[in-house]
């Protein structure tokens, strides 16, 4: 292999380069996100009151055989508040508000199309089932989902410079969003969610065999007129029409076959989203492959 086992683990996760047979990398992951701005439906800073949205994740890839490798993908548990807000006015507490639930979960396959070279391909489906209840709380502004059925289809490619310690990896794909409808009080509202273009990619650096840095970055571009039909809320990260530009620096650490990870994620020329960087800290596990 042109990496270490577990740093060629830990770059599997986001590029062409499929796990070998039954061996496998898995992560749990915690995120946080704390916004008092909102990208509305143009693009354009609105204030909010305060909105946090917790999430733990695990992510997990397993080799079927040397060329197929299964994907999980699951918000294990959604945490999203409202701060309390006083009034300019009389100085009254409008109270905040919490929810919290099961997220979104993702299954899929990795095929490995090219497998040896100076570039490797590999194409991924992801079928998303709708376990995150999307109206949520006492305001019924919270989400641990957008409640409906989707798919996302990739094509990956990626590049090892190997003997020096750089790779590089780039996906393009089709996110597929289903229709869900969202139960409020004061009645049902069905929403058919757009369809969104999507690519990604990735620079990284192996200095040695304990630290591995990325430079990653994702655009979503959803297709379709320009009209937000769906969003339930400053609080939503799951609504209709998410537009944006996210940068995403990552620094792992590896002992053995364990390792930690910490990243922040800032989005750019959004719509439809918090506007505050995504923090994010995980451990992981390379599983090596039986001989």
């Amino acid at each position: 292999m042109l990496f270490t086992s577990v740093l060629s683990s830990q770059i599997q996760a986001q590029s062409a380069w499929t796990q070998e047979q039954q061996g496998g990398y898995f992560k749990l992951n915690q995120s946080a996100i704390r916004a008092d701005q909102f990208f509305n439906p143009n693009g354009d800073l609105i204030d909010i009151t305060t909105t946090s949205v917790y999430s733990t994740v695990f992510y997990g890839e397993y080799g079927l055989n040397d060329r197929l490798t299964a994907l999980l993908n699951a918000q294990l548990f959604v945490r999203s508040t409202i701060n309390n807000l006083e009034s300019r006015v009389d100085g009254a507490i409008i109270p905040g508000d919490e929810f919290n639930g099961l997220g979104e979960i993702q299954l899929g396959l990795k095929y490995g199309i090219i497998k040896s070279g100076p570039i490797v391909l590999a194409a991924s489906g992801q079928l998303k089932l709708p376990s995150g209840e999307n109206v949520g709380g006492d305001t019924e502004l919270l989400q641990a989902g957008d409640g409906a059925w989707g798919a996302l289809g990739m094509l990956h490619a990626s590049h090892s410079f190997y003997p020096k310690p750089f790779y590089a990896s780039l996906s393009v794909g089709y996110q597929w969003r289903g229709t869900a409808d969202l139960a409020y009080s004061s009645g049902l509202l069905t929403v058919d969610y757009d369809d969104a273009f999507v690519w990604s990619g990735e620079l990284g650096w192996t200095p040695n065999e304990k630290w591995a840095v990325a430079l990653k970055w994702t655009q979503v571009e959803p297709f379709g007129a320009d009209v937000s039909e769906g969003v339930t809320g400053s609080s939503s990260i799951f609504g209709n029409r998410l537009t944006y530009f996210a940068i995403i620096p990552e620094v792992n650490y590896i002992m053995n076959n364990w390792g930690f990870s910490a990243s922040a994620g800032g989005v750019f020329s959004a719509k439809n989203i918090l506007a505050a960087p995504s923090w994010n800290l995980g451990v992981f596990f390379v599983l090596d492959p039986k001989e």
